[in-house]
C-alpha cells in the first residue's frame, strides 16, 4: 500500500469509521449498559455460589474425624496367684438419717402453713395431713447411735405413733403444738452427731 492509500485510510476513512461508531453507540447506549450489567451480574453470581460451597467444604470435616469415638477398651487385670476375686456388692441407697428427719420436718411445716393455730375443730383434709405425718417411715436408728440418740430416736417415734390417734374432734391447736413438738424433736436430733454420744453408749 503507497503513502497515500495510508493517508487516506488513516484521515479519512478511519475518523469516519470512529464516528460512525460513537454516533451508533450513543444511540444504543441504554441497551449496551443493560447488556453490560446483566453480564456482570451473572459474573458475580457465579463467583458468590463458588465462594459459598468453598466454605461449606472447608467447614465440614473429613469422613475419618466423623467417626463415631470408639468406646474404651477394658482390659482385665490379671489376678495374682491364689487371690481371690474382688466382688464389689452394690450398697444398700437407703436415706441417711438426717435426709429422713430433714424431709418430716419440711412435711411438718407445710402442714402447719395450711393450718390455723385457733381452737377450730380439724377438717377431714387437716387430719389426713396429720395422719399422713404420723406415718411417716422414719426407718431405724444407724448402727454407729449411742445410747441418749437411740433414746431420742424411740420417743420421736413414740410421738408419731401418738400421732396417729388424732380425731375429727380435736382442735387445730392441739395438732398444731403436738406437730411443734415433734418438728422440735426432729431438729434436736439432727443436731446431735453420733461421735458426741459415743461416749455414753459405754
Amino acid at each position: 500500500m503507497s503513502a497515500s492509500g495510508l493517508n487516506f485510510f488513516f484521515f479519512t476513512v478511519l475518523p469516519v469509521a470512529f464516528g460512525e461508531l460513537l454516533h451508533w453507540l450513543y444511540d444504543w447506549q441504554i441497551l449496551i449498559c443493560g447488556v453490560l450489567a446483566l453480564i456482570a451480574a451473572r459474573i458475580w453470581g457465579r463467583s458468590v455460589i463458588r465462594a459459598a460451597r468453598i466454605t461449606a467444604r472447608a467447614k465440614v470435616p473429613p469422613a475419618e474425624s466423623r467417626r463415631p469415638a470408639a468406646e474404651p477398651i477394658v482390659v482385665p487385670t490379671p489376678l495374682a496367684a491364689g487371690a481371690e476375686p474382688i466382688v464389689k456388692t452394690p450398697s444398700p441407697q437407703a436415706p441417711e438419717l438426717a435426709d429422713r428427719l430433714f424431709s418430716l420436718r419440711e412435711q411438718i411445716r407445710n402442714t402447719l402453713g395450711r393450718m390455723p393455730c385457733t381452737d377450730e375443730v380439724l377438717s377431714a383434709e387437716r387430719l389426713d395431713d396429720c395422719r399422713g405425718i404420723a406415718d411417716f417411715p422414719l426407718g431405724e436408728p444407724p448402727a454407729s447411735a449411742g445410747r441418749a440418740q437411740i433414746a431420742r430416736f424411740e420417743a420421736l417415734k413414740s410421738k408419731l405413733a401418738a400421732l396417729k390417734g388424732v380425731r375429727e374432734t380435736d382442735t387445730c391447736r392441739n395438732a398444731w403444738e403436738a406437730l411443734v413438738r415433734i418438728s422440735m424433736d426432729a431438729r434436736d436430733l439432727m443436731g446431735e452427731e453420733p461421735a458426741k454420744v459415743a461416749g455414753q453408749s459405754g
